[in-house]
C-alpha cells in the first residue's frame, strides 16, 4: 500500500464522512425534470449538440456528486471558516436581491433630469489639432530646451508656416501631426502635464518650449474645441443604461439595509451606537 494511501485513509474527515448515518427523508437529493434540462442546455451550449445517454448520465451523476460532497461540506461547517466561500455566497445573495429589484426602462424625461444632475459625468474634454517639433533629451542632453528656444523665435518669424517645421527638430517615433485628439487621448500618448499645457496654449501661433515623457516640443495648435456636454439623443443610451446602474445599486444598498437592521452587530472596540452610524458602509 502506498504511502499516500495509506495517509488518506488514516485521514480522521475520511472516517467521518463514511461513518455517518445512513440517508433518510432529510436527506433526500431529487433531481428533477428542470435540473436534467438546464444540464442538457448547457452541454447543448458548449458542444454545439445534445448530449447522448451515457453522456446526460454522466452529467446526472456529476450533479448527484456535486450536491453530496456540498451537502457534506455544509454539515461540516467547512464553509464558515472558507474566505472565498464566504464571500461568493454574499455575492450570490447580492445577485438574487439585485433580480428582484431591476427598475423599468426610464422616459425622456427621467433621462433629461438625470443629465441635468450630472453633466460632468458626460462632458467631453477639449478637442485639438496641433503640429510639433521634437528635441531629444537623448540625443542633445541639457541643450534641447535651449535649441527647442532657438527654433522657436524661427518658427514665430513664418507666422505659423507648419509644413516643414519637424524637420527643424530630431526624428519622433510617433506622429508630428495631430487632428481632432481629445485631451484625454493626448495625456494617453504624452502624459498628462502635456496634455494640461497645450490645452492651454493659443491657436494659430507656434508655443513652447512643452516637456514630455520623449523630450522637448514646440507646438502649433491649429484648433480647438472646447469641453462640452454631447447633444441628448447621442447618449441617450449611455444614460439610460448609468440611471439603471445606479438605481439597482441604491435598490441594493435599500435591500442590505433591510436584511442589515435584522442582526445585532457589535465589533470588538467599536462602540454600537458608531456600528449604528456606519452601517450603511457595511458590505
Amino acid at each position: 500500500m502506498s504511502p499516500v494511501l495509506r495517509r488518506v485513509i488514516k485521514e480522521p474527515l475520511l472516517h467521518f464522512l463514511l461513518n455517518k448515518d445512513s440517508a433518510g427523508p432529510a436527506n433526500r437529493i431529487a433531481i428533477t425534470r428542470a435540473d436534467i434540462e438546464q444540464l442538457q442546455a448547457l452541454f447543448q451550449r458548449q458542444w454545439q449538440r445534445p448530449p447522448t445517454p451515457q453522456e446526460l448520465q454522466a452529467l446526472i451523476e456529476g450533479r448527484v456528486r456535486e450536491e453530496v460532497l456540498y451537502r457534506e461540506a455544509l454539515a461540516l461547517g467547512l464553509d464558515r471558516d472558507d474566505t472565498i466561500v464566504r464571500r461568493r455566497m454574499a455575492q450570490k445573495v447580492e445577485f438574487l436581491v439585485a433580480d428582484t429589484s431591476v427598475p423599468s426602462q426610464p422616459g425622456e424625461a427621467v433621462l433629461t433630469a438625470y443629465l441635468k444632475e450630472n453633466p460632468e459625468r458626460y462632458r467631453e474634454p477639449v478637442r485639438l489639432s496641433f503640429t510639433h517639433v521634437y528635441f531629444s533629451h537623448d540625443k542633445r542632453a541639457a541643450h534641447a530646451e535651449i535649441d527647442a528656444e532657438a527654433v522657436l523665435k524661427r518658427l514665430q518669424a513664418t507666422q505659423g508656416n507648419t509644413r516643414n517645421a519637424p524637420a527643424l527638430g530630431d526624428r519622433f517615433m510617433l506622429a508630428y501631426d495631430y487632428a481632432d485628439k481629445g485631451t484625454d487621448e493626448v495625456a494617453r500618448e504624452f502624459g498628462q502635464a502635456f496634455a494640461d499645457a497645450i490645452e492651454k496654449l493659443p491657436i494659430g501661433k507656434w508655443s513652447g518650449p512643452v516637456a514630455s515623457g520623449y523630450g522637448i516640443h514646440l507646438i502649433y495648435v491649429s484648433a480647438r474645441e472646447e469641453a462640452r456636454v454631447p447633444p441628448f439623443e447621442r447618449i441617450r443610451e449611455r444614460l439610460a443604461t448609468d440611471w439603471l446602474t445606479d438605481q439597482r445599486k441604491a435598490a441594493n444598498e435599500r435591500a442590505y439595509q433591510r436584511l442589515r437592521s435584522r442582526y445585532e452587530i457589535t465589533v470588538a472596540g467599536m462602540p454600537e451606537a458608531k456600528m449604528a452610524r456606519q452601517g450603511g458602509m457595511a458590505r
